[in-house]
């Protein structure tokens, strides 16, 4: 029965939003912009999702905020469950009712599983097969390199890789990243940012960039 509602559920999803894939797994807690895409059998629990944005196949997202035009790939997780590491066992049998062993010996939660609030900003790139940890926040233009775990916070306009993941560079000089930011061009109506869509198909300097915010002002 529970099965059944849940199939429906994803049913009258993807007729409101024809971009969410009926095999996607989207919980009550979640809401997801008409204007975003959720592509097959990613998971997406407590989890907002902002204009332009999508998720690749086989993500798995909890408690999480994504901010506009971010583009995630497939098997991206974000905001794993914790274990205890200062208890006799970390097996969530002693301090779960429900958990991932389908056996429980505890009758109340003694231990928050659950991750912090993960946010990540707008503008952001994510590749194929990355983890992000609970509680990190990713900036504004960031970019993660497939296969990365991220264990701390990613500055903006960062590019990030490795195990854990270390910054490899800044995507621009300190100057255009200050005025990008302070731009906030992801948040202009759409049509504004139509209209000047030559700005975005070029590499960006100061000149362009000077252009881009007075357009935008």
């Amino acid at each position: 029965m529970f099965s059944r509602y849940l199939y429906f559920k994803r049913i009258i999803l993807s007729l409101k939003n024809r971009k969410i894939s009926i095999f996607a797994l989207i919980d009550k807690k979640s809401e997801i912009s008409l204007n975003a895409k959720i592509n097959r059998f990613a998971k997406i629990r407590n989890t907002i999702v902002k204009d332009f944005s999508y998720i690749g196949p086989g993500s798995d997202f909890n408690n999480t905020e994504i901010g506009k035009f971010c583009s995630i790939s497939g098997n991206v997780t974000v905001g794993l469950p914790t274990h205890p590491t200062n208890f006799i066992s970390t097996s969530p049998i002693f301090f779960s009712p429900n958990n991932g062993t389908g056996t429980t010996w505890s009758n109340k939660k003694t231990f928050n599983d659950q991750p912090e609030r993960t946010i990540i900003g707008n503008d952001v790139w994510i590749g194929i097969n990355s983890i992000v940890m609970g509680g990190i926040r990713i900036g504004n233009g960031a970019i993660i390199a497939a296969g990365s775990i991220v264990t701390k916070d990613v500055p903006d306009y960062a590019i990030v890789g490795g195990v854990p993941a270390k910054e490899i560079r800044k995507r621009f000089d300190p100057e255009i990243i200050v005025n990008l930011t302070k731009s906030k061009w992801w948040d202009k109506p759409d049509y504004i940012l139509k209209e000047d869509i030559q700005l975005f198909n070029n590499s960006l300097n100061q000149e362009n960039l000077t252009e881009l915010i007075k357009k935008l002002s």
